[in-house]
């Protein structure tokens, strides 16, 4: 059958893996969004994720600043 098709064993194999670790992903995704939604807390990724994106902010800011602090140190 799978011959009929063109399909070898192995692509077989990759598409069912590719396969469940999409419908994984949706499932969790649902998951989240649905307990957040009964909820209103976010879950623990979800707050990591926010934390890693402020700090992330912090330091760009920090950057902007130094690069500003130096290039007004070489115009003098």
């Amino acid at each position: 059958m799978l011959r009929e098709l063109g399909i070898s064993g192995g692509t077989l194999i990759m598409g069912l893996v590719t396969g469940y670790f999409v419908i994984k992903w949706a499932v969790k995704a649902a998951i989240i969004e649905a307990h957040y939604s009964i909820t209103g807390e976010k879950s623990e990724e979800e707050r990591m994720i926010e934390e890693a994106m402020e700090n992330d902010e912090k330091v760009r800011r920090a950057a902007k600043e130094a690069k500003a602090a130096w290039t007004a140190k070489e115009a003098d």
